[in-house]
């Protein structure tokens, strides 16, 4: 696929997979938009239990779901290390930093904005020259950022700190969380390459 210039950009969950369409002569850049582990769990519960193409019971409850009934244990870990069986432990954490250090633009679901400007400063992407074609260009990115894609239209609350579901999701979302709290000091380090100009005066 990428030899073909086709396309100007492929996203997927598997890291290792889609690597294997470049070669050395039609090479990758990659970017990850992490969303906190605690938040995507919840709300996946929500969308395979009562979404519009739920397919787990809604009778099981986020405790049953967290216990192991359907919950995606440290998924960022695994998809990123291809640990998709068995016990993910602190050395697939280490390879996950390493690997996402290595390889990876960091940006966040809940930072959107500064996000979109990264990407496109790390792609060299630009608007298009054209006012009005501008426009529509960034009125879209505003759509996204505010409307965002692919989001779950029930309506949910995030457990409570020294709640069962909350402790037992922290559980099974133990690595990724330590993880997400990783690409949030690797996203700052990022800041004097690719940040906004507002951000880099925070850094200073």
């Amino acid at each position: 696929l990428a030899s073909s210039n086709l396309s100007d950009l492929i996203t997927s969950s598997y890291f290792g997979e889609v690597g294997m369409l470049f070669d050395l002569e039609h090479k990758g850049r990659a970017f990850a938009i992490l969303r906190d582990p605690m938040e995507r769990a919840v709300s996946m519960y929500y969308y395979v239990t009562r979404g519009e193409k739920a397919y787990l019971d809604p009778s099981i409850t986020l405790e049953d779901y967290a216990q192991g009934n359907g919950i995606e244990n440290n998924w960022v870990i695994r998809f990123l290390t291809g640990k998709m069986e068995g016990e993910v432990t602190k050395e697939h954490l280490e390879e996950a930093k390493e690997i996402l250090s290595r390889k990876f633009l960091v940006g966040f679901m809940d930072d959107a904005e500064e996000t979109v400007y990264r990407i496109m400063k790390y792609f060299d992407w630009a608007f298009d020259p054209d006012e009005t074609k501008r426009m529509q260009q960034e009125e879209c990115i505003q759509e996204l950022i505010t409307g965002r894609t692919n989001i779950n239209e029930v309506e949910y609350e995030i457990p409570k700190r020294g709640s069962q579901a909350n402790a037992l999701i922290k559980w099974q979302t133990q690595f990724d969380i330590k993880l997400y709290e990783y690409a949030k000091e690797l996203f700052e380090s990022q800041t004097k390459l690719w940040g906004s100009k507002t951000r880099k005066k925070i850094l200073r």
